[in-house]
């Protein structure tokens, strides 16, 4: 197997692509089926599905089961990279690069999440595609219509504040029993065994519920109003009887008639 790793020809470049992303394996996991995919990508797969399935042979598992990185498997992956498109590290970006989260030398680098094989550092992330883009693959943001009204930050700043403290990777994925937001790698451990849907999943069904609290305030309120409405009407048609009690007894009108009735005797 040693040796098997140190010759990435005897695999060719599908056996070593994840079926999720179909780019080359990222940390690659082996399901219990006995298929591989990136740890991220089955991580993320499971976390938005009501069953647990392998996304190739749809075998069912009764929970999400424990993966490790099979860490020859990695190292079969990143040779055949290296031996297909050479060594690309966060050295290897040019010094006059325009991103400035490349440039910080203590900090990792954003890479194009479209560049397949060897990928480009990325130098804009689009908050509506959530997704990072190189200055290739950024260039249909700019030139396309349909893209006129995605936002794009900087990689670092698009990030801040919305990745993982333990994996360094983006919050997509909300965890419903602890009511947080997690990682993809997150759902395969700590998380394994609790209720997790994608973050739009559940922004939408919060938006829902939202907008049907509304509804029911705005019934709520309609009816109150139908019946102070009424109460108003009721005191506006018995002001005149009560001023009348008031007086002796008669209503008004009645009091304002006698003298024209005394004067006919």
């Amino acid at each position: 197997m040693a040796e098997a790793a140190m010759a990435p020809d005897l695999f060719t470049e599908q056996e070593l692509t994840c079926s999720i992303c179909l780019d080359l394996f990222t940390d690659p996991v082996s399901t219990p089926c006995g298929h591989n995919f990136c740890q991220a990508c089955i991580g993320g797969y499971w976390a938005s599905t009501t069953t647990c399935t392998c996304p190739l042979c749809k075998y069912a598992f009764e929970e999400r089961p424990q993966l490790s990185i099979n860490k020859v498997f990695a190292v079969i992956t990143e040779n055949y990279k290296i031996s297909r498109y050479g060594n690309a590290t966060a050295s290897s970006v040019p010094a006059n690069s325009t991103n400035p989260f490349v440039k910080a030398s203590n900090e990792d680098v954003i890479w194009c999440d479209v560049c397949t094989g060897i990928k480009q550092p990325a130098v804009s992330s689009c908050l509506t595609c959530t997704a990072a883009y190189c200055a290739e693959h950024v260039r249909p943001h700019h030139n396309t219509p349909f893209y006129a009204k995605h936002p794009l930050m900087d990689p670092q700043q698009a990030l801040r504040g919305r990745t993982c403290s333990l994996h360094r990777r983006l919050l997509e994925v909300f965890c419903r029993t602890c009511q947080r937001c997690i990682c993809a790698i997150c759902v395969l451990e700590d998380h394994r065994t609790h209720q997790t849907v994608s973050v739009q999943t559940e922004r939408l069904s919060k938006q829902v519920r939202a907008l049907s609290t509304i509804k029911d305030k705005q019934m709520i309120l309609a009816e109150l109003k139908t019946k102070m409405d009424g109460v108003k009407v009721g005191v506006f048609v018995s002001q005149p009887m009560l001023q009348g009690a008031g007086g002796g007894g008669l209503p008004q009108d009645s009091i304002q008639s006698r003298p024209a009735t005394e004067s006919a005797l």
